[in-house]
This record gives structure tokens, C-alpha cells and sequence, in this order.
């Protein structure tokens, strides 16, 4: 008896719990996740494997190498599908609104794969939250990448680029120039602080290593710096002059070696000129881009409006 009153004892605070906790969640449950999702969770966090984990490791390959191929056609083949659709005149509404986005679904899918390597068996709870975030990844790149595809290029097709800059403003290209230079704001603003992290952590985990790699293979030679601005000498004392230092002549090493060496030289320099390009896009674009954007639809009203005839050939 006495074993079944602590028993109940120890029962009713875990009853009252749960039971505060269904009552607080009762009103939100239009938010809780479809039921697919809920199975791939529970899935994953019982460590049950789910049926792509069933594979064995070459028709995983195999599967990868699909979706890269599927994501290449679907890259050259995207542009040409929504201008037709367009030239037919199909309105896009959010219901038939499909966005093309193969770059970002071959990053979602690196990035998984990636995530799958690092978290193992025993970080198989961790896995929702690892592939929430590469969603959200993939979501932001998607946006640019639609626009792109579904806008931009559609658009210059057939308008061409003369109303970016054209020496007589029309409505049409004013319309066209004002609608672009919004929308850009929006689209840019986000995605380019996304592309900027990613080319930050591909510089680290892979450039980086490239480089020190092929500097060590194939060392730069010690460039004197020009002398300071400003040398104070102070009387009594001769000026502190570095002697030149004599660099020995390595012997070239041998042509595997040099090839490696080159190799990760080229692509540790080419992830850093990368990041550099992004990070300094991702700062014109937080800083400058709504002042540049102002400026030119400000030009391209007061071209039209109050000097119209200018130039006059």
C-alpha cells in the first residue's frame, strides 16, 4: 500500500503537468507541425532509421548524383519556362507561384549531406534543428535566385536593357526602372548577408587550409614596405637602416608536388578574393543601396518630367 500512494504520489505532479501544458497549447494547434513531419521527428529522435537511411552508401551516391544532374537541367532550362509561361499571359498569383531555385535545393543538399557526416549516429537529435536552419538557408538564397530566373530574365528578353539608362525617358521605362530599383532592396538586402557567411566559412574551413598549403610549397618572397611617413631622428643617432636579408634559392620541388602546391594555391587565393567580393557587395548593399536606388528613380521622374527633350538628337 504504502508503495502504491508514493506511486500515485510521484504520478499526480507529472499528471498536472501535462495536463497545463495541453491547455496552453489547446488554443495554438493549427500550428503544430502536419503529420509527415511529426513521423520524420519522431524517426529521428528514436533513432529509427528512415527509409533513405535504409540505402546503402552507392545508391545514396547514386541518388546525390541525380539531384545534381536534375538541379543542372532545371538551372538551364528555368528562365525558358517561366517566359513562356509568361508569354502566354498565365497571371502568378501565390497559388501557382512555383519558384525555381536548383542552386539552392544543391546547397540544401550539401549542406545535409554535410550535416548527416558531422552529427553521426549519436547526434541524430540534433538533426531537426540542423536541417530547420539549412531550410531557412536555402529559403533566403532561394529568393534572389527566383528573382532571377522568374523576373529579371523573363523581363530583359523581352524589354531588352534600354530602359535602365535611355537617353529619352517614356513611361514605360520609368515604370520599369522605379519597379526594379524597389524590389531590389528587398530581394538584396537579406540574401547577400546569407552569401556573405557562406563565402566567410568557405574561405575558413577550405581556402584558408589551401592557402597555408601552398604558400608553404611555393613561398613568396619578402617585399620591403616603404619607408613610414613621419621618421623622427633624434640627434646623436644614426637612423636604424634594416640590412638586407639574402633569401636562399630553393630547389623547385618535384612536379606532383608543384602541381598540389599550385593547385591549392590557386584555390585558396580564388576563396579569398570571393569572400572579400561578397563581403564588400554586402556592404554596399546595407549601407548604400536604398541611397542609390532613391538616386536614381529620383533622376529617372525628373528626367521625365522636367527635362524630357534632353539630349535633343
Amino acid at each position: 500500500m504504502q508503495h502504491r500512494r508514493r506511486l500515485l504520489k510521484g504520478l499526480l505532479p507529472c499528471a498536472a503537468i501535462c495536463g497545463s501544458l495541453w491547455l496552453a497549447l489547446a488554443p495554438g494547434c493549427s500550428f503544430i507541425p502536419p503529420p509527415a513531419w511529426t513521423q520524420a521527428q519522431t524517426a529521428a529522435f528514436t533513432r529509427t532509421k528512415l527509409p533513405h537511411e535504409l540505402l546503402s552508401e552507392e545508391a545514396r551516391g547514386g541518388l546525390q548524383l541525380a539531384s545534381l544532374t536534375g538541379a543542372l537541367v532545371s538551372t538551364f532550362g528555368a528562365s525558358g519556362s517561366v517566359s513562356a509561361a509568361l508569354a502566354e499571359g498565365a497571371e502568378m498569383t501565390p497559388d501557382t507561384f512555383r519558384p525555381v531555385c536548383p542552386a539552392s535545393d544543391s546547397v540544401y543538399n550539401v549542406g545535409k549531406g554535410f550535416a548527416d557526416a558531422l552529427l553521426g549516429k549519436e547526434g541524430m537529435e540534433y538533426r531537426p534543428l540542423a536541417i530547420e536552419a539549412l531550410l531557412r538557408i536555402r529559403l533566403e538564397i532561394c529568393v534572389l535566385e527566383s528573382f532571377v530566373y522568374e523576373a529579371i530574365i523573363p523581363f530583359v528578353q523581352k524589354k531588352g536593357v534600354g530602359w535602365v539608362l535611355p537617353f529619352h525617358e517614356t513611361i514605360d521605362t520609368v515604370i520599369a526602372g522605379t519597379v526594379f530599383a524597389v524590389a531590389l532592396n528587398f530581394i538584396l538586402f537579406g540574401t547577400t548577408k546569407i552569401v556573405a557567411v557562406i563565402s566567410i566559412y568557405h574561405d575558413f574551413l577550405i581556402g584558408a587550409p589551401l592557402r597555408v598549403i601552398g604558400y608553404a610549397i611555393f613561398p613568396e618572397k619578402r617585399v620591403r614596405g616603404p619607408p613610414p611617413l613621419i621618421q623622427i631622428n633624434w640627434p646623436g643617432r644614426a637612423p636604424d637602416i634594416e640590412p638586407e636579408e639574402e633569401e636562399e634559392e630553393r630547389e623547385p620541388p618535384p612536379l606532383p608536388l608543384a602541381v598540389f602546391g599550385g593547385v591549392c594555391k590557386g584555390y585558396g587565393i580564388f576563396a579569398e578574393v570571393v569572400k572579400n567580393v561578397c563581403e564588400g557587395f554586402d556592404t554596399f548593399v546595407g549601407r548604400y543601396l536604398v541611397v542609390t536606388s532613391v538616386t536614381y528613380i529620383a533622376f529617372k521622374w525628373a528626367h521625365f518630367r522636367l527635362f524630357p527633350d534632353f539630349p535633343p538628337f
